[in-house]
């Protein structure tokens, strides 16, 4: 979600350069009457004026050089792609100012990364910090009689959200001819609405592109209209609220700015927490009503049959701030049948429902934020029905390697989509176990994962962050069991990326979802929501404040965010932190995973398809299983040269060390699995009677795009190659340079032998790739082993003559003396006879590519 917010920021200024050229020849304000002769107005925040050759804003001598909160919405969406109707994130909330020159209104969004606490720390803020302006505006009509100014609203027409660089990223439009261009020309207002906390203008874009390659689900995909509506929102009042300080051992979103005014402080940033204003009406009583409630209304989209579902976990909120003395903090409405309700009034928090045909996300939090203080004005979900459906659209990307990576982001950064992948793989084991899948059953089951959605989403509404170490806190005895379960959930946070929990058959199960809060959510509630009325200021508070965050050593209340489970570029190192894993032995939760969809891949023909149906249902489902297998796949790799992260400060309860290498017996059992399941023929061997049951049928496309039909180049599913996409990814993590380097040096973070080093990892992948080369006899070589010995021989040769920025020179070495090693092994392995031509001819062509390696001239640059 923070990765798409930022995108946009330096693409902006530059969008609206052609509004400010064209000022000079601007006409002369005329008489406020003469102006509104014949135009409607809209009152509100700021009155809205349309008139025939425009939209038009008319402001209030004291809102001039006011602090507003301008967002960015936008109204339709592309059926995916990344730009969906409702999405908040598609610009970041900022603080607008208007502030008239002569003839002009100029736009701007103010600086807001620093906090000046005292005048002169204002003013060597000022002078140093840049302000961004958006346009000019002319002021076309001044009211004499109150010194109201009314302006144009055109420079909301040009690309003020950045649409066109968010399309650029979310296509992958590298080539200029493929990427999308907004139209001025063919730009225009839409419906414009005034509230008395906001303005909404929309603006109906048009943005065209010459060779376009991916949008698919337009009438013609060379122009395409998206509708943004502007909304201008009045910024909170100064003093009204008092922010809060965050914490890094409790996971909440959080803004930072820069204090200058107190040269004695040790850190000048100061985070604040993102988090809604609910404060108690008595806070001299244990228990009293929230002054101002959080109020949710439900869109008339959700379909009546699960609005209760959504309501009750809405109000499941109640109980965790009920503890701190807040009673009714949330609750939950219809939408009014009054036709003048408008979801775009900000005063009101609107949970909707969408769908699409190329979904990138399965359900969204909304928030928006002051980013002065991290005062929230106005949160809001947004569900995707396709979530609720269970049919795994990510499976035929399994299935495809090839089409694989622009879907990677999507799979890891969307819980509803996580959970729509987790459904499907369960209902087809529950299937294969006898489960009777239909019926009341399905409906339940739909209803329990609607519930963890929404809990999961409306916590971020509440301004936290995800928690990926909540896994770590239940054992799976206590998982199998439905009571614990139900009072305490399948995590310790609704915050974490669950999966469903499932057992092999004959196993007790618990429930399937996280259906109630956990232990870490009140928590966290606590931290960020807990009344401190004798605190004046938010350092005040910071002792209390402390007794909270302290326990993160107890499971229960730890916290680990999105950035410590960025494994795949070398950063992440806390094999605890993973998404899609359960208990407190995640390799024992992994291995009863794979050794259940092994067995469900093994007699797969016997149960899919079903009489009557096509073979493509056996081919999503061979899809699906090798989805769920994947992150059980790549998890033990977390294991190699990881240590485990205490964020505990010094001198918290049972606070351990901060950095502690994790033990090499465990790295081992780790690389085990990693060779059973990943590297193994074995691993990817199915019956021939299975893999020629996994195809497709053609269809004569007419005119419509890949969503409705787009079929891979083969019939067959390409195992050998999705074996090596699986096998790459986990390669590519173990030799990145960041983990090469980590295990360099990691001898001088532990005693020799307690933890694993840099020459086990070369000693441990040579063994195992090549294994055949010392079996008593050699046999035939699979074709999945012979890409991994291919690619990984390749590797090496890489590592040895052409090393990849920052990896150590001690990895150079060793795989030198590998490839040296491994050059005497086929030597002597190719002396005997070979069991197959192929296995042979592999041989050999390993044996020249070493030779060649060994031999050639190359100087390694030094590091």
């Amino acid at each position: 979600m923070k990765r798409t917010v930022l995108l946009i920021a330096a693409t902006l200024a530059a969008a609206l350069l052609w509004l400010g050229q064209g000022a000079a020849c601007a006409a002369e304000p005329q008489s406020y009457a003469a102006f509104t002769k014949g135009a409607q107005a809209q009152p509100g925040l700021l009155t809205v004026w349309r008139k025939r050759d425009g939209v038009y804003l008319e402001i209030a001598p004291g809102q001039l050089g006011q602090d507003f909160i301008e967002t960015a919405v936008p109204v339709n969406g592309l059926g995916g792609f990344t730009i969906f109707p409702g999405y908040v994130y598609l610009a970041p909330a900022r603080i607008m100012r208007f502030t008239r020159a002569g003839d002009k209104i100029v736009i701007t969004w103010p600086n807001t990364i620093y906090d000046a606490k005292n005048p002169s720390a204002q003013a060597a803020a000022a002078a140093t910090f840049a302000q961004s302006v958006v346009a000019l505006a002319d002021v076309v009509a001044v009211d004499a009689s109150n010194g109201h100014v009314v302006f144009s609203a055109k420079p909301f027409l040009a690309d003020v959200s950045g649409v066109s660089a968010t399309l650029e990223q979310s296509l992958g439009a590298k080539n200029p001819l493929n990427a999308y261009h907004l139209d001025a020309e063919r730009g225009y207002f839409g419906t414009t609405e005034a509230f008395p906390e906001n303005v909404v203008i929309e603006a109906a874009q048009t943005f065209v592109s010459v060779q376009p390659k991916i949008i698919d689900n337009v009438p013609d995909p060379r122009s395409l209209q998206l509708k943004i509506d502007y909304n201008i929102a009045r910024a909170p009042s100064a003093g009204a609220y008092r922010p809060r300080l965050a914490d890094p051992r409790v996971g909440f979103w959080s803004i930072t700015r820069l204090a200058y005014g107190d040269y004695s402080v040790r850190d000048n940033r100061e985070r604040y927490i993102l988090r809604w204003n609910l404060q108690p009406s008595d806070p001299g009583q244990p228990l009293s009503p929230a002054q101002h409630p959080l109020v949710y209304y439900l869109s008339n989209t959700i379909p009546p049959e699960y609005r209760r579902t959504v309501r009750d976990a809405l109000l499941s909120w109640n109980a965790a701030f009920e503890r701190i003395g807040i009673s009714n903090a949330v609750e939950v409405r219809a939408q009014p049948s009054d036709p003048s309700w408008s979801p775009d009034d900000i005063r009101y928090n609107v949970v909707r429902w969408v769908t699409g045909s190329n979904v990138q996300f399965g359900a969204e939090a909304e928030v928006v934020f002051d980013p002065r203080t991290g005062e929230e004005i106005n949160v809001g979900v947004l569900l995707d029905g396709n979530d609720l459906r269970f049919v795994n659209n990510v499976s035929s990307f399994e299935v495809e390697p090839l089409r694989a990576a622009p879907r990677e982001r999507e799979r890891e950064a969307s819980f509803g989509a996580q959970l729509r992948r987790q459904g499907a793989f369960a209902l087809q084991a529950l299937q294969a176990q006898g489960e009777d899948v239909g019926g009341v059953f399905a409906r339940k089951f739909r209803e329990q994962a609607l519930r963890a959605i929404v809990l999961h989403e409306s916590g971020h509404d509440f301004g936290l962050n995800h928690n990926f170490i909540g896994s770590e806190a239940y054992t799976a005895q206590e998982l199998r069991s439905r009571a614990f379960t139900q009072a305490n959930g399948i995590t310790s946070s609704v915050m974490e990326y669950a999966p469903v929990n499932l057992w092999p058959k004959g196993t007790s199960t618990g429930t399937y979802f996280q259906e109630v809060l956990g232990p870490y959510d009140y928590h966290a509630i606590r931290y960020g929501y807990e009344p401190l009325p004798a605190a004046k200021t938010p350092a005040d508070e910071v002792p209390e404040l402390n007794l909270v965050a302290r326990q993160w050593s107890d499971p229960r209340f730890r916290f680990a965010g999105d950035e410590d489970s960025d494994f795949a570029g070398g950063h992440a190192v806390d094999p605890r932190v993973n998404i899609e894993d359960l208990t407190n032995d995640p390799l024992s939760w992994c291995a009863a995973q794979l050794a259940l969809t092994h067995g469900l891949l093994r007699n797969l023909d016997a149960r899919e398809p079903r009489y009557g149906q096509p073979y493509e249902v056996a081919r999503q489902a061979f899809g699906t299983l090798l989805g769920h297998e994947r992150y059980c796949l790549e998890l033990p790799e977390h294991y190699i040269g990881g240590a485990y992260l205490s964020r505990s400060h010094k001198g918290d309860p049972g606070a351990a060390a901060p950095f502690q290498p994790v033990p090499r017996a465990l790295e081992l059992r780790a690389f085990g699995m990693l060779e059973r399941y990943l590297f193994s023929e074995r691993a990817w061997t199915f019956s021939p009677r299975l893999l020629n049951t996994l195809t497709y049928s053609e269809w004569n496309n007419w005119t419509e795009g890949a969503w409705a039909y787009d079929p891979p180049a083969r019939h067959d599913v390409p195992v050998a190659q999705i074996a090596a996409s699986y096998q790459e990814r986990v390669l590519a993590m173990l030799f990145d340079p960041l983990m090469l380097t980590r295990l360099d040096q990691i001898t001088l973070n532990a005693a020799s032998g307690t933890t694993m080093d840099l020459g086990d990892l070369f000693t441990w992948m040579q063994r195992s790739v090549y294994a055949e080369l010392h079996a008593r006899r050699l046999a035939p070589i699979g074709v999945v082993r012979r890409g991994l010995q291919q690619r990984y021989t390749h590797r090496l040769i890489e590592l040895a003559l052409e090393p990849p920025e920052g990896t150590p020179g001690d990895a150079s070495a060793l795989a030198r003396m590998e490839l040296s090693s491994l050059a005497a092994d086929l030597h002597r392995v190719l002396r005997s006879r070979s069991p197959d031509t192929l296995t042979r001819a592999h041989l050999l062509d390993l044996a020249a590519a070493v030779h060649d390696a060994l031999g050639a001239r190359t100087v390694v640059p030094e590091r």
